[in-house]
């Protein structure tokens, strides 16, 4: 069975695909790692530049869009971090993987087992996850209130889970 070839990539990667070539793998995990065929990319400037160029086609594949180059990935999770949030601001700016900023949207904060944060954004048309760091500058907004872990923020206020499936992070 022949994997379909989204139709959205740039034609000369389409015909590479369509030859029978394969592509090597560069891989974005779970965690934010860049990887080369599995061995981590060192080299900082590299995956800066990576975490700066990650975008999807309108077909649904990520890509590597640098320039006029075009290069399918293997995304484990989302192709964007939150590395930073300013929780003192009203509201919190963000500060994301592919050093851009925006304002978080805690209505769209969504929360899965395996201490994995995520929000929306770009207008909505991308979920970020929360890094490590990003993840635990939360728990000074955080109480319990009848067995839910809810944030708080001024006078917004956002459940995030029951207590008990709220657990340490694996990230």
């Amino acid at each position: 069975m022949t994997e379909e070839i989204d139709p959205t990539l740039p034609q000369v990667v389409q015909d590479f695909l369509r030859s029978g070539a394969k592509l090597q793998e560069i891989r974005l995990d779970e965690t934010g790692r860049w990887t080369h065929e599995g061995l981590d990319f060192e080299n900082q400037r590299v995956v800066s530049l990576f975490s700066r160029s990650v975008t999807r086609t309108d077909g649904g594949t990520w890509v590597l869009e640098i320039g006029r180059f075009t290069y399918p990935i293997v995304v484990e999770d989302t192709g964007f971090f939150v590395t930073r949030v300013h929780w003192s601001e009203r509201p919190p700016p963000l500060e994301l993987s592919d050093q851009t900023k925006e304002v978080l949207d805690i209505d769209s904060l969504e929360y899965r087992a395996g201490g994995r944060l995520y929000c929306s954004i770009k207008d909505g048309l991308y979920r970020a996850r929360f890094d490590r760091k990003s993840y635990h500058s939360i728990m000074d907004f955080l109480e319990e209130e009848s067995g839910e872990v809810v944030l708080v923020l001024g006078d917004q206020r956002k459940k995030l889970g029951h207590i008990d499936s709220v657990e340490n992070p694996s990230i």
